[in-house]
């Protein structure tokens, strides 16, 4: 018989510390309020609007350029770095 999702989470480390680190809060989306401000500033100053596929990027020299979210997002941002 199938083991419920306890038992998985009991009995498997590594599906237990997955599965904490999925459901915890903050990570990935946990951005500071200074970082949010420099980016809303940047999608302000390169005119993306609320809702556009339109993605302000930071660029290795700190500075922004409007690009399309798939690739932006797909790059993993910090953790290319």
């Amino acid at each position: 018989m199938a083991k419920t999702s306890t038992e998985q989470y009991r009995t498997n480390k590594k599906s237990r510390d997955k599965h904490v680190k999925d459901n915890s809060p903050g990570g990935k989306y946990a951005h500071s309020k200074k970082y949010k401000r420099e980016h809303e500033a940047a999608r302000e100053s390169l005119k993306i609007k609320r809702g556009s596929k339109q993605d302000a990027s930071k660029q290795p020299d700190g500075s922004y350029i409007a690009e399309s979210q798939k690739p932006n997002r797909r790059r993993g941002g910090r953790l290319r770095r």
